[in-house]
């Protein structure tokens, strides 16, 4: 999912989520400029993406023989790139079934 689509859907949860509980039930909170769940996703997802981008460009350089970029550089960024998108996706998985199970929750 790109990460415009993120963030449209992202949106759409909140504006739902909003109608639901209507503005006299908010909870107040004095939280200061934390950055929202969306923010903060977002920015997740764009690291994600940053780590696959440098392994990519590392891994071209290298195969065109760029004196610059050694074999572990390559190994290194293409782990740290696994990794992360792997972390991403058990995140994505936590949150899908932390959300089927509240739309599956009787009213």
């Amino acid at each position: 999912m790109s990460a415009t689509l993120m963030r449209g859907v992202l949106d759409q949860i909140q504006s739902q989520a909003q109608q639901v509980s209507g503005p006299s039930h908010r909870l107040q909170t004095s939280r200061g400029d934390a950055p929202s769940f969306s923010d903060v996703l977002f920015n997740s997802i764009n690291e994600i993406n940053k780590t696959q981008v440098e392994a990519k460009s590392k891994t071209q350089q290298w195969m065109s023989g760029s004196p610059d970029i050694a074999l572990n550089d390559v190994m290194l960024a293409m782990q740290k790139s696994s990794i992360s998108f792997s972390f991403g996706m058990q995140a994505r998985n936590k949150m899908i079934g932390a959300y089927q199970e509240i739309m599956n929750t009787p009213v």
